[in-house]
């Protein structure tokens, strides 16, 4: 074989060789991609369930929130009352 025919070989198999050494480093490169995908799809999982769970501790606060504006009113109506009651035995002149 000539020289040239030899030089062109060569050339092949160093393209070869670096295009081998490409491959090489985009699979390790998906890998790498692949794992921090699910590392990342486990994150939002978590954080989903998190906001789910915060979502019904709103819900809770929010009906103890009512619950304490419902006494707030139930009180003030009693207070009223006893005033009321208050004035009227002041009014009896006992």
């Amino acid at each position: 074989m000539s020289s040239t025919g030899l030089a062109s070989l060569e050339m092949l198999e160093n393209k070869i060789v670096k295009a081998a050494e490409l491959i090489g480093r985009l699979a390790d490169e998906k890998k790498k991609m692949e794992e921090a995908n699910k590392v990342l799809k486990e994150k939002i999982e978590s954080l989903y369930i998190k906001n789910e769970e915060m979502a019904k501790e709103l819900e809770i606060f929010k009906m103890d929130k009512e619950k304490g504006k419902d006494f707030d009113k139930t009180r003030e109506e009693i207070g009223n009352k006893i005033e009321e009651m208050l004035m009227k035995l002041d009014g009896l002149d006992i």
